[in-house]
Parts: structure tokens; C-alpha cells; sequence
């Protein structure tokens, strides 16, 4: 039932912790849970990390908004459904273009079958909802059903509760994220610019009392939510495990990069550093990390393509290797580096970069 919840990761908004709202899922026993944070998804796989720990059921998801105005919610199906989220989510914030707003029919999922779309109530009539859009109805709105012709579309209604603070008390603390995000006193804040005091994380119980005259809804919302399935395993290693066609071949081309590079930092005579080099390039090989400096290569050189700025930091940053390579332009010869200090971590048990 629980479809449109938030952590403090929608800034300047919400107050949970993502740990907070799965535990707090736990204590009163509600079997799967939404993350739909404000044009965000930044705690997305903790979310579900934590609701695997949990035994909840994740449905990923965003809560899409114009500014403080609440255009609707995207829940993913899948994987391509979250992957469409990401992507309508880039497309318009990195161009700070507005999102579409409901009267535009905004064309949301490549297929109906990657998500849904669940627009808040009033905002769009029902005969013209999509296959894969839903109205969502807050308990605050039932006062209203009476004038919404809903019979021949009941199918379409789903439960709204929007989570977003635990209490009185965190609402007080939303209201203050409010005033900074918009820059104003705390006495100047405009309605419109601030949540509800009835966003908390109602009961199941309170739920199902409030929505006892609609029974259907609250059965709609939990088959919407049956319907969401995202599977992600997390104790599988899906890096590629060499940069090149194999771990030999990135061995060779380690090497062959960071010897061109030598040849034009250094000459082709300077014993001390290609002493240094060779060592290193023999603990890079034993700790299975060519394929690490390859990827960084590729990172720093197209960066330089595209005239983006860049800096190599970090224990790896201490390597000839990287100063061969140009990932960094630091001469670890001349300010007596240690590349131990890459070793070290990665020397010890069950560490990884």
C-alpha cells in the first residue's frame, strides 16, 4: 500500500533515513514498500539491499516534480523500466529542462508493460488513462470520491500515502528544509511549497480503515505492487573482469602503455625509475589489478578529448605507472612517492578497490 515514500534523499524535503523507512517498514509488518524520492534515486540500491536484509519486497521508483508542484510518480516494472527512469530523469535535469506535465501526456516507459504512471487525484480524467497510469487517492481525498465517476473505471484508482516524515516533529524539520530551499523565513513559507502534516507512515491498519468504503483500491494498489518486480543480486561480481580480451592481453598492454609513457617522461635511460616501474608493474600484475589502470586510462584520455578537466588522487595516484600512463602528471621519482601506499590496502584479506 505504500507506493509513494521518501528518505532525506530527497533533499530539502524528507527526513527519513533510507535505514529508518525499511525498519520502520518492518515494525509494522508491510510486506512490500516503494521508494519514490523527489526527481532522485540516489539510495535506490541501499533501499533495496536493506529490503532484501529485511524480507521486504523493493518497487523502485521516483516522484516527479516540477519545482514544488507534484506532476506524478514513475514505478518500475523491471529493469528496463528503471532504466527508463534514469533516463528521463538525465534528460531533463542535466539540460534543466522542465518535465512534462500531465496535460502534456507525457510519454513515460517505452513500453507499458516497463512500468506504471500514477498521476495524484484530480489531475487527470479517467477515460483517458493510459493501460499502464493510475489516479492515487490519499485517505484526505474520499471526501471527494462522491463526485468522481469512478464505477466504470475502479480498476484505475490506487492508495496514495505519501510517506515523507515520521511525526510532528520531523514535519517541523521538513518545514525548516522547506524555508532554506526556498531561501525564506520559516513565517513566509508558502503552502504550497510544503508537505502535508498527514505524510507519516500510517499503519496498515489506519489505512485500511480509512479506505474501508473502497475496498477495491486498497486490492488495486496491492496488485500494482505484485506486478513490480526488480531483480538484482548483489553477492555476484558483474564488473568485467579484464579491460581487454583477457587478463593476459591486459598484461601486455599495460605494459606496452606504460613503457611508451616512460620513453617520454623519462628517456629511455633512467635506470632508478625503470627499476621503479618494473616493480611495479609486477605487484599490479599480482594483485589483479591491469585491468583497473587500463579503465582509468581510457577515463583520464577521454576526458582529455573533450577538454574536461581532471585530476588523478588517491593511493594509485603515488604510481609511476599512473604518471607514465598520464592519468596523473604528479613525478612520484621526484617528490619520493611510496607506491606501497596502494599496496597496502589491497594486500590485506577480502579488500577490493
Amino acid at each position: 500500500m505504500y507506493i509513494n515514500c521518501k528518505t532525506y534523499y530527497s533533499f530539502r524535503y524528507g527526513t527519513f533515513s533510507t535505514e529508518e523507512l525499511v525498519l520502520t517498514a518492518v515494525e509494522k509488518g508491510v510486506p512490500s514498500l516503494t521508494l519514490t524520492n523527489i526527481n532522485s534515486t540516489c539510495d535506490l540500491w541501499d533501499f533495496v539491499r536493506l529490503c532484501n536484509e529485511h524480507h521486504i519486497k523493493p518497487v523502485p521508483g521516483v516522484e516527479v516534480r516540477n519545482d514544488h508542484t507534484f506532476l506524478y510518480l514513475l514505478l518500475a516494472r523491471n529493469l528496463d523500466g528503471l532504466q527508463f527512469i534514469h533516463e528521463f530523469l538525465s534528460e531533463h535535469l542535466v539540460a534543466k529542462k522542465p518535465f512534462p506535465v500531465v496535460t502534456e501526456n507525457p510519454s513515460c516507459f517505452n513500453n507499458v508493460c516497463d512500468g506504471f504512471v500514477i498521476y495524484p487525484f484530480g489531475s487527470k480524467p479517467l477515460p483517458d488513462l493510459k493501460e499502464n497510469e493510475r489516479i492515487g487517492i490519499r485517505s484526505w481525498d474520499l471526501n471527494q470520491m462522491i463526485n468522481l465517476d469512478w464505477k466504470a473505471h475502479k480498476n484505475k484508482l490506487v492508495l496514495l500515502q505519501p510517506v515523507s516524515f515520521q511525526n510532528k516533529t520531523y514535519f517541523n524539520l521538513h518545514r525548516l528544509l522547506c524555508s532554506i530551499k526556498k531561501n525564506c523565513l520559516l513565517s513566509k513559507l508558502p503552502l504550497e511549497a510544503q508537505g502535508d502534516e498527514r505524510e507519516i507512515f500510517a499503519s496498515p491498519t489506519q489505512l485500511l480503515q480509512a479506505f474501508k468504503e473502497y475496498p477495491f483500491i486498497v486490492t488495486n494498489t496491492y496488485q500494482l505492487m505484485e506486478a513490480c518486480n526488480l531483480c538484482f543480486d548483489f553477492d555476484t561480481d558483474k564488473n568485467l573482469q579484464s579491460y581487454s580480451a583477457s587478463k593476459e592481453d591486459d598484461k601486455i598492454l599495460l605494459r606496452k602503455l606504460a613503457y611508451d609513457g616512460f620513453a617520454r617522461r623519462y628517456g629511455k635511460k633512467n635506470k632508478p625509475a625503470l627499476q621503479r616501474l618494473e616493480k611495479e608493474l609486477q605487484i599490479i600484475n599480482d594483485l589483479g589489478f591491469n585491468a583497473y589502470f587500463l579503465i582509468n586510462n581510457d577515463i583520464v584520455h577521454y576526458a582529455q578529448t573533450r577538454g574536461f578537466y581532471h585530476v588523478g588522487r588517491g593511493r594509485g595516484a603515488n604510481s609511476i605507472v599512473a604518471f607514465c600512463l598520464g592519468i596523473t602528471d604528479v613525478d612520484p621519482i621526484e617528490l619520493n612517492l611510496y607506491f606501497e601506499r596502494f599496496c597496502a590496502i589491497h594486500l590485506t584479506p577480502n579488500n577490493t578497490i
